[in-house]
């Protein structure tokens, strides 16, 4: 990025002149900041913001591994009863595969 046209009203210099001059006549700094608080600024969130926020919430909620699930296959592989779906693995291979070859 590059910015261009006239210099900012405050530059480095200048306020390092102000700081020592203040030192000199022992008299505070005034805060920037204080200016920006007494204006008012504000920041609001698009609708889209809103929804992304909320939705990284409920994601932050739920727990990593779903125990209830892992219960219930451990127990399917411990009986004998747990039926891989080899087509469907198959065809979600491929489907990844055909997309990354398209991006």
């Amino acid at each position: 990025m590059q910015i261009t046209g006239k210099k900012p009203p405050t530059s480095l210099d200048t306020y390092i002149k102000n700081i020592d001059a203040q030192k000199k006549l022992k008299q505070p700094l005034s805060q920037p900041a204080a200016v920006a608080e007494k204006e008012g600024d504000t920041v609001e969130l698009s609708a889209e913001a809103k929804q992304i926020q909320a939705a990284r919430n409920r994601l932050k909620s739920l727990p990593e591994i779903r125990e209830e699930m892992v219960a219930h296959i451990r127990s399917q592989i411990e009986s004998g009863t747990y039926q891989i779906n080899s087509g469907k693995i198959a065809a979600a291979m491929l489907k990844d595969a055909l997309s990354d070859e398209i991006t």
